[in-house]
């Protein structure tokens, strides 16, 4: 119906319907002129929820058609995390003017959303949301209950009270289903259950995702360096922190950024996000073939050389970005700290020696029956046995060490890393060769 522009017969109540995420699909879908005939059918808060679940140049079109008073209207409308979220999408001198507003219209939304707005956006700050039911202690069950009621417009998403000691530090939870069963004048210390985790809105969010992760939970108190109170994290929104990890770690490990998904509808945006990756990728390959010309005399002596340089580089690659994946997965699913990541950097090498035996006496008798001298088989041999060892190794330490100094681990599985393993590659292969081809002359 909305493809066929059919208003009279298209209710509120079917758009409505809709979940938010399956709404949005079809907004993506739909002509600029069917946009409309869908906005006409949402209310305020069904438009705010249509707006969250957009992505990419839909949701930009969306922002940028709506005026100052529907997108503080919109924020209004909002869960504060989501509302922090949208701000942070707007122009700035847009959200200036959208914050002037909420301060006439709303002063206390606006001064949640612009407590969130202190934090970064990548930290549990970032992520939580103040909209939450807290009780003291010595309250009992139906002051509780009262509390809930004073936060019905949130309560559907709420699956504890949060418990706090008289100085407002979170000291624990009630969960619904023991508040429900409980007496009336059953004090809160007789249900609560002792807190066994919180954290701090300054963490990163992705040891956020760890902790969900770890302890399976639907729900995280966020505190202050003193333990009082400050939001909520849910659980949905830690789902968008893994998938903005995965596709970050993805984007990284291929030379690109997640930016690439924001305008993905601009060739030219893409284009200069590619190609800082890429030039540091030339420069790369530039110093692979100068380390060639250095060694040209070598080559020149015994040219069927050349015909392996391809194989060695390639091996040298494959193995580091083995090496290198499976540290940066344990970094990302908590698994790898920095005594493990030299540990793993142990057991790379080794593997690397022990991988490194195979495939160079594969190669090695290639090379001799290919060219019929054992010299040149003894060379690739050595050469490919020593690469895989040292690109396995560097793989292993080099996501700790990027780590380490503030680096996404991921840029070890990109084009810098694979770049250096490249060049170290030719340098052992050319040197052994020299020494080989000395040694036999």
């Amino acid at each position: 119906m909305v493809e066929r522009s059919d208003k009279r017969n298209l209710s509120p109540e079917e758009i409505r319907a809709l979940h938010p995420a399956d709404l949005a699909d079809l907004f993506e879908r739909a002509a600029p002129d069917q946009h409309r005939i869908i906005l006409g059918l949402l209310d305020r808060e069904g438009r705010a929820e249509l707006l969250i679940h957009l992505d990419g140049q839909e949701r930009r079109d969306f922002i940028e058609r709506s005026s100052t008073a529907d997108l503080a209207g919109l924020i209004v409308a909002l869960d504060s995390d989501d509302a922090a979220d949208l701000l942070g999408d707007l122009k700035e001198h847009t959200a200036v003017r959208v914050l002037e507003r909420l301060d006439r219209t709303d002063p206390d939304d606006a001064q949640e959303v612009r407590a969130l707005l202190d934090y970064p956006e990548d930290s549990a700050g970032g992520l939580m949301q103040s909209e939450i039911a807290s009780i003291t202690y010595g309250a009992t069950a139906d002051e509780a209950l009262q509390a809930l009621r004073a936060s019905q417009d949130d309560a559907d998403s709420m699956h504890f009270i949060f418990v706090t000691d008289r100085q407002k530090r979170f000291i624990g939870v009630v969960p619904m289903v023991r508040l429900a069963l409980a007496a009336p004048d059953s004090g809160i210390a007789s249900i609560f259950e002792p807190k066994f985790i919180d954290v701090q809105a300054s963490v990163d969010q992705e040891e956020v995702a760890q902790i969900f992760a770890k302890y399976d939970i639907i729900s995280l108190a966020v505190v202050d360096e003193e333990e009082r109170l400050l939001g909520r994290i849910m659980v949905d929104d830690v789902i968008e922190v893994l998938g903005e990890e995965a596709d970050e770690d993805a984007f990284l490990m291929v030379g690109s950024d997640p930016e690439e998904l924001v305008y993905q509808d601009s060739a030219l945006r893409v284009a200069m996000i590619r190609l800082p990756w890429l030039l540091l990728n030339l420069a790369g390959s530039i110093g692979t073939g100068g380390l060639l010309w250095a060694f040209q005399a070598t080559l020149m002596d015994t040219i069927a050389l050349i015909s392996f340089v391809p194989v060695i580089t390639a091996m040298a690659g494959n193995v580091g970005a083995q090496s290198s994946m499976i540290m940066i997965r344990n970094f990302a699913s908590g698994r790898a700290v920095m005594r493990s990541g030299w540990r793993h950097f142990g057991r790379e090498s080794l593997t690397g020696l022990i991988i490194g035996v195979p495939c160079g006496l594969i190669l090695g008798v290639a090379a001799t029956l290919w060219h019929g001298e054992p010299a040149i088989g003894l060379i690739v041999a050595l050469s490919l046995f020593l690469v895989m060892s040292v690109s396995a190794a560097i793989g292993g330490v080099a996501p700790s060490l990027f780590r380490a100094i503030g680096v996404d681990p991921a840029i070890a599985a990109g084009p810098m890393v694979t770049t250096a393993n490249d060049l170290i590659g030719i340098l052992i292969y050319m040197l052994i060769a020299g020494a080989v081809l000395s040694a036999t002359s």
